[in-house]
């Protein structure tokens, strides 16, 4: 079966380095069938928020046991970009995270591809991670 996972990040102090942060997204398979999350975690910025989505997404859609492709969309173009193998520049802690999620991605028997979405074209994606910190 085939997903696609949408995700959002949001951070509730922007002016300072790291904030509360949130998480949401929705899960769509092939069959129509939509799942939707939104979780409050420590302190991060928004990118740090969107790999901690992506994480828990996918974690969410290996419980489903017949999963064989998952098309994941974020509204963080150079974030997409590192993920994709491109040559993009991300924060030092970004980074870190996102080589974790990588390598956790390298180990699983599933097809992952990553692209980008525009958050005005789903703004319920972005309600939701912000619905978990209560901006």
């Amino acid at each position: 079966m085939k997903y696609r996972l949408y995700v959002n990040g949001k951070c509730k102090n922007t002016r300072k380095l790291t904030g509360s942060i949130g998480i949401g997204g929705v899960i769509i398979s092939d069959d129509g069938k939509e799942i939707s999350f939104s979780k409050t975690l420590g302190a991060g910025t928004c990118c740090e928020a969107q790999i901690y989505a992506v994480f828990y997404g996918i974690e969410e859609i290996l419980k489903f046991n017949d999963v064989e492709d998952i098309n994941v969309y974020l509204s963080n173009l150079a974030l997409v970009n590192y993920l994709n193998g491109e040559n993009s520049e991300i924060s030092n802690n970004s980074e870190i995270l996102a080589k974790k999620l990588k390598e956790y991605i390298n180990k699983l028997k599933v097809r992952i591809i990553f692209g980008y979405f525009d958050v005005r074209d789903y703004l319920y994606v972005s309600s939701l991670a912000e619905e978990a910190i209560k901006l």
